[in-house]
Parts: structure tokens; sequence; C-alpha cells
């Protein structure tokens, strides 16, 4: 094999194992010179023979830089390998049972770019992680829930984590008093069992529990959002009882009422309320950073065990995350998010009515992408195994299913065919 070709071969399998990525600059000519070992025309004739080939593509006097025909084959290949699997192993040919973000408002370009800004920060990337978190970072996120959710901390009561997990297991010592945890429903596995494992009692729809966890934004599956009474009631309840309420967040930025609907940490000033917030549904669900806001008064029990507890976010992607916050990219993401989202809740609501209206109930709360629907048919349960559009089943009886419905991943062109689908399934 001659040099040009080595040469050649060995850059294509940068680009195919990722190592060189779309957008990316290739190194120059006398820097591969170098770092190759090989003569300058043997670089040139490779080089040409990259761009020929699609590889890579030439910006006078800048240089040469990575073409996304490998990224643009592996998508084409992973989306048939997928409706490959659907048709051939599930049978499914449209899935609306997965939670996740639409591609069509997808920021993942744009916080590429973040990110290899935060990969350039080599001073701060040689250090360790602050245990509580970038101080940037808790400053910008201090900023945004102040504008968004009314809340007023200090960038010092902030906890950065790498999902709720372990934020709650950084809370659980701060908790004083008899070890009862009261959850919405059995489908808080993942925190009831961080609680059982620190010797709580976990109880489910329990107001005597010492500890309260509560979704205000999303109270049940299809979405119904907790009313401002049932909120007054529930801080008058906790106060007089001396019980501590854990806020979850979920969903609050895809709350597609009119009504008011405040925080509790805001309501009480976060007074025996610790408040739960995540950035992975309204940014990237790859990007795995959470935060907690201590309750009042907790701050100087948290700095006697902070130093215990390794910080568990990447470091990178918390500096990408406050310049993201800065800049104002979030805000403007959301608002694209929930118009997008908007759109096809009504057009998902629509489709399900006139397919089901007639023997069924359709539930549909003010927040979140998923919906419910009660329906009545014979066999309904056989009907479900065998259909070809992907629900998730959450109940079932002799003729009756309750199943849910997701509108977030599927195409909005596509939700009208898929509800379609489903009916003629169920028939």
């Amino acid at each position: 094999m001659k040099v040009y070709e080595q040469v050649y071969e060995f850059y294509v399998k940068q680009i195919e194992d990722k190592a060189l990525k779309s957008g990316d600059k290739m190194p120059s000519i006398r820097e591969s010179e170098r770092t190759l070992n090989v003569s300058r025309t043997s670089i040139e004739t490779a080089y040409l023979q990259l761009a020929a080939d699609g590889y890579i593509y030439s910006v006078e006097k800048v240089g040469y830089f990575v073409s996304d025909m490998v990224e643009r084959a592996m998508e084409k290949e992973k989306i048939e390998v997928g409706l490959k699997e659907k048709s051939d192993i599930k049978g499914y040919i449209y899935d609306l049972a997965t939670i996740g973000e639409d591609k069509e408002v997808s920021c993942l370009q744009l916080w590429r770019r973040y990110m290899k800004s935060a990969l350039r920060q080599e001073e701060r990337l040689l250090n360790y992680p602050n245990n509580q978190g970038e101080e940037d970072l808790r400053e910008e996120i201090a900023s945004y829930v102040r504008k968004n959710r009314n809340i007023i901390c200090s960038p010092e009561d902030i906890v950065i984590g790498a999902g709720f997990q372990n934020l709650l297991s950084l809370l659980i010592p701060l908790i004083p008093g008899e070890k009862t945890i009261s959850f919405p429903t059995k489908n808080f596995a993942d925190g009831a069992t961080i609680f059982k494992n620190a010797g709580f009692t976990v109880n489910y729809r329990d107001k005597e529990s010492h500890v309260i966890y509560v979704t205000p934004s999303y109270m049940t599956k299809w979405g119904e959002v907790m009313t401002m009474k049932r909120r007054h009631e529930l801080i008058d309840h906790a106060r007089k009882n001396g019980h501590l309420i854990i806020e979850d967040d979920y969903q609050n930025e895809f709350v597609f009422s009119n009504k008011a609907t405040p925080s509790l940490y805001a309501m009480t000033g976060g007074e025996n309320i610790a408040f739960l917030g995540s950035f992975s549904r309204v940014l990237l669900p790859s990007v795995r950073i959470s935060y907690l806001i201590l309750p009042k008064g907790v701050r100087q029990e948290y700095e006697k065990i902070r130093r215990l507890y390794n910080q568990t976010a990447s470091m990178a992607e918390q500096i990408a995350l406050a310049s993201f916050l800065r800049d104002g990219h979030l805000n403007r993401h959301i608002k694209k998010m929930r118009r997008l989202y908007e759109d096809k809740r009504k057009l998902m609501y629509k489709s399900l009515k006139q397919a089901f209206g007639n023997d069924g109930e359709i539930m549909l709360g003010e927040s979140g992408m998923e919906m419910g629907v009660k329906l009545s048919r014979n066999a309904i349960n056989t009907k479900l195994d065998k259909c070809n559009v992907k629900v998730n089943v959450v109940e079932t009886s002799e003729g009756t299913a309750t199943f849910l419905v997701s509108c977030s991943k599927i195409d909005i062109e596509e939700i009208g065919e898929a509800v379609l689908k489903l009916n003629y399934g169920l028939q």
C-alpha cells in the first residue's frame, strides 16, 4: 500500500470511529506531516482523495473540515435497523409509548458547540470538581429559578448532582425526625428505593408521613396539575405537623394551562420545602444534570457533610450548561419546544377523540405529552398484545384496558396515521 493510501485509511478510520466528528477541523498539512512522519506530498494527496470521496471538504484559506457523510450514513443505517427491528421482532410500526425529545426541536448542534468550548477550559478541567457543583452554574440556576419559578435562593443553597437519586441520598442525612416518607404512587420506585435503603418506611398517599414527596405539575401520568387550593392545604398541613415536603418540579416547563402554578418553595419561602429540578427533560435526555435547593435553615448542616459527597455530574457539562443558561438559550429552546408540543397535544387529543370517543374515555391533563385512554372492547387485552402500535398499558381487566400514549417523540405528521392504526389494531 502506498504511503498516501495509508494516510487516507488512517483518517477514514478516525472519522468512522468518531475521533474526528462532523464539523471538526482537520489537522493542517504541516501538523499531519510532523505527527505521521510522512512527506508533505503524501499528506496532500491523501487529503485530496478524502475530499474526492466526500469525507472532508475544503474551505478556502481556512483548511479542511470533516463532512457529515459518515454520520448521515450511520444515521440512515440506524433508522433502517430500527425499522427492521420494529417490523421483524416487535411488529411495531409506530411508537406511542416512548417519552423523549422530538428531533424537530433538538438543540444538539448548539449544545455540541458549548461542550467544545467547555472542553477547551483546560485550567478548570485539570482540577477536581466542586463537591456542591460548579459555582458559575449554581449562580445561573439561582437566576433561572428566580425568573421562572419566583424562587429566591442563594447559589450556596443549591447542590448539583447527576440525577435525583444522588441528590436524595445527600438530602436524607439532613432530615431530622421520624423516618417515614409518602410517595404519590408506586411508580416512584427509584426514589422509594433510596429511602428504603436508608431505613425509611415508604408509604403511598399518606399525608401523615414525616416526609411527603410530590410532583405538583404532574400529579397523574396524564398530566393533572395540583390546584391552588390543594397547594395551600398541603403547605398548611406540613407546617402544622412539622413535615418536610420534597417538591419535584417535573414537567413544570410543559404546563399548558393559563392557571397559575407557583412552586411550593416560592409560596413558603423554602420553609420545610426541598426543591428538585432537572435539565434532562428540557435540554437533552443524555445531559444528566439535576439540582437540589435546600430547605431554609439547613445550609449549615449541609456544610458539615458536603465534603463526604463527591460530585457526580460531569464538570465539562456543568461548564457548558452555565454558559448555555447565561446566553439565554434555554428559555428560547423551551419556548420553541412548548409551541411544537402544544400543537402535537391538540392533534393527538383530536385524533384520539375521533377514534375512541364513542366507547372510550380520553384523559388529558394540563401538563406533559402523555394522555390516558380507557377503552372497553371485546378481547382488548389480546388485541393490545398483538397491536403493531406501541402503547404503555397501565391497567387491564375483563374487556377494559387503560393505556397511555405519548406524542413527544413521534413526528407531528405521523400522529393521525398512528392513532388510526391503533384503532384498527384494537377493533
